[in-house]
């Protein structure tokens, strides 16, 4: 069963307690919009 929140947040080093709480929406890579990321501290 995969994890509440963000599916990387138990293995994350800069994981905060959102990350376990919400799954980030995708977006844009700032710098670079070809990427996408979906993390909450991006």
């Amino acid at each position: 069963n995969p994890p509440s929140g963000c599916r990387f947040h138990p293995r994350c080093p800069i994981a905060e307690k959102i990350c376990s709480q919400e799954i980030p929406p995708l977006q844009p890579l700032p710098g670079n919009e070809e990427h996408q990321v979906a993390c909450h501290l991006v």
